[in-house]
């Protein structure tokens, strides 16, 4: 038996009548934890959440003693306790009026079916159906911006290069530009009473209503217009 030396805020789980039986206690820790960790990250599923327990056979035989109405709780340590990857977890098991501390060291992964990069990906290519695979993957310690299954990527654009097999994040895609650098665009420049249409050259990639560097052809003068189709944009005076 094990001495916590902190505070301990009690994160319980009880198992009525349907619980699993303690002839087979690893499989009960097992889903006492996976609540646990449910409860930490809504978001995620129990269906989704893997337990692999090291070094716990000694600890699971003397849970055996243990009668089925025995139950079982996570001890938190500390509010921001996050119990994804190795973790060491306290457990306090209650039977009657005695009860025990142990510690039991796991692993717990969550597998999502997520994207990644088929092949090697250039920064600026628009992405096509090829270009995306989607595979089962232990999303528990990466940033919550990977793309689930459900999601299409076709017709995004690579802002950066991405190699092969690599997981993508949203910071990695967007939606192509309107307007690229080097592009002619037609040029409307607008006052009350007044429209003149010229020719001028994008001199910087350009999205629906922002406002991009232009050059006019005529004067090679620089003005700044904003951007309301793939092939105009608009100068107001």
């Amino acid at each position: 038996m094990y001495r916590i030396f902190c505070i301990l805020v009690v994160f319980s789980i009880s198992f009525g009548g349907n619980a699993l039986a303690l002839s087979d206690p690893e499989q009960k820790v097992a889903e006492v934890i996976k609540d646990y960790v449910v409860a930490k990250q809504p978001e995620w599923s129990k269906d989704e959440v893997q337990i692999t327990f090291k070094l716990a056979e000694k600890t699971f035989e003397g849970l055996k003693a243990y009668s089925d109405a025995a139950q079982i709780k996570v001890l938190e340590v500390y509010p921001e306790f996050k119990p994804v990857g190795s973790v060491v977890f306290p457990l306090l098991i209650t039977d009657g009026e005695g009860s025990e501390k142990v510690l039991l060291r796991a692993k717990v992964e969550v597998m999502k079916k997520i994207a990644a990069a088929a092949a090697t990906i250039k920064k600026g290519k628009v992405l096509e159906t090829s270009d995306v695979k989607f595979e089962v993957r232990d999303v528990a310690l990466l940033p919550p911006k990977y793309f689930v299954e459900s999601v299409s990527l076709a017709g995004k654009e690579a802002k950066i290069g991405i190699p092969k097999n690599s997981t993508l994040f949203e910071w990695m895609v967007g939606e192509p530009p309107l307007v690229r650098r080097g592009d002619g665009v037609s040029v409307r420049v607008s006052e009350p009473g007044l429209m003149v249409r010229t020719r001028g050259e994008a001199m910087e990639d350009g999205y629906r209503d922002a406002e991009i560097k232009i050059k006019r052809a005529d004067s090679k003068k620089m003005i700044v217009g904003k951007v309301i189709s793939p092939s105009e944009v608009e100068v107001k005076l």
